[in-house]
């Protein structure tokens, strides 16, 4: 199984996929959680170049992130998949924003395995707890520090990518134990 956790930055992403690895773990179940961007070293190689100030199109940082996310499907995530480890992704390719649904269907089709489908749970949450928490962070990438604008214009590009790919919503301005029985209870469902 593949679970991508999608949503703003801040909404509380990291700390519900250590709990969904933590409630597998609990059952016996082997379940790893792995960043598009962090888990290779090419992946590491690419974030450094994304996240500096060098100007580039949005079409570089797609095929950037297409890229790291090909790389990752065929030297972690298949072979573990094939070992029946879950797959428990931090971010997954909504994080490309600007661009038309179906091209990036179509996009990621291209590149990921048919066989490696995977299914994406949206935390949906207020954008300003987003933003404090983002503030509150000890360090800070360039997106954390982008604004409300910024950040609502995400929530609104994962909300309606949620809609057209039938994506799971979980409300992310729960606390964070409620969040997580709504994750887990999406799962089990799975």
């Amino acid at each position: 199984m593949i679970i991508e956790i999608e949503g703003t930055d801040g909404i509380g992403k990291t700390t519900q996929c250590r709990l969904l690895r933590g409630w597998f773990e609990t059952r016996n179940q082997q379940s790893m959680i792995v960043k598009d961007l962090e888990s290779t070293q090419l992946g590491r190689q690419v974030k450094a170049i994304l996240t500096s100030d060098t100007p580039r199109t949005k079409e570089v940082e797609l095929f950037g992130f297409l890229c790291c996310k090909a790389h990752l499907f065929s030297e972690i995530i298949g072979p573990k998949v094939k070992e029946g480890t879950h797959i428990i992704c931090d971010r997954g390719i909504g994080s490309v924003l600007g661009f038309n649904a179906d091209f990036l269907k179509r996009t990621v089709a291209s590149v990921l395995p048919e066989k490696f489908a995977s299914t994406t749970l949206l935390l949906d949450g207020d954008v300003h707890e987003a933003i404090r928490r983002n503030v509150a962070k000890p360090a800070h990438s360039k997106f954390d520090n982008m604004g409300l604008e910024f950040f609502e214009k995400q929530q609104r590009v994962y909300r309606r990518l949620a809609t057209t790919n039938r994506w799971i919503v979980i409300g992310g301005n729960d606390p964070i134990e409620k969040v997580h029985q709504s994750i887990t209870a999406a799962v089990v469902k799975l």
